[in-house]
């Protein structure tokens, strides 16, 4: 009953005196403006001052290093995360993109936790699945982690990843408005910008190979 007294009387207002929920609304899209403005002018930061990896991921890159003195590194959105994915997604990637025959590959993968949770600090774990090397971290945004995880690697070693993508299927626009709402999108265009702007110099770029 209170409640029903309550929303007649909110009602009522509204009716006779409409410039509250007027104000109320320029209000909230003020607020969704200035959030979309914020979200875009932060899509090429890096927003990350510190990567930390652990002895797992650490003995990772000193495996891949003295196997053949490169970094080649594949991207992954994990599925099931069983052996099978792996194997066949470093198939795919051999199929479709430069990877050396030879060469000693390591999986990243990003796990997109609340987009409003930033932090200057980027935890990465070693995690090994049969066989298969993972590096897995967890930020708001898989492009500016991975684009941070490649520079960090390169300052701390001395050598360029190579860090090899597959395209997303849908439509560029829609991986936009992913990106800016979810932190996912088309990772691999948005990586390379991130890059792009933080690295002035192009022979020191991480290198990002897209290929399907």
């Amino acid at each position: 009953m209170l409640t029903l007294i309550l929303l007649y009387a909110l009602v009522e207002n509204v009716i006779e005196k409409p410039d509250g929920i007027t104000i109320s609304l320029f209000f909230i899209l003020g607020i969704i403006a200035i959030s979309l403005v914020s979200r875009v002018t932060r899509t090429t930061e890096l927003r990350v001052e510190h990567i930390e990896l652990d002895e797992t991921a650490r003995r990772f890159v000193t495996d891949s290093l003295i196997h053949d003195g490169a970094l080649t590194i594949i991207a992954n959105r994990r599925q099931a995360g069983d052996a099978t994915e792996y194997a066949e997604k470093e198939a795919e990637q051999r199929g479709t993109n430069p990877v050396p025959g030879t060469a000693d590959v390591i999986f990243l993968e990003i796990d997109v936790v609340d987009p409003s949770d930033f932090s200057d600090v980027l935890q990465v774990r070693g995690v090994e699945v049969d066989g298969h090397r993972i590096l897995c971290a967890g930020s708001p945004a898989a492009p500016n982690a991975i684009a941070a995880i490649l520079l960090a690697l390169r300052d701390a070693t001395g050598v360029r990843p190579h860090c090899h993508f597959a395209w997303s299927e849908g439509n560029p626009l829609g991986h936009l408005f992913r990106y800016l709402l979810l932190g996912r999108g088309d990772t691999a265009p948005v990586v390379r910008e991130i890059i792009r702007a933080s690295e002035r110099d192009p022979g020191r770029r991480p290198g990002i190979h897209v290929g399907g």
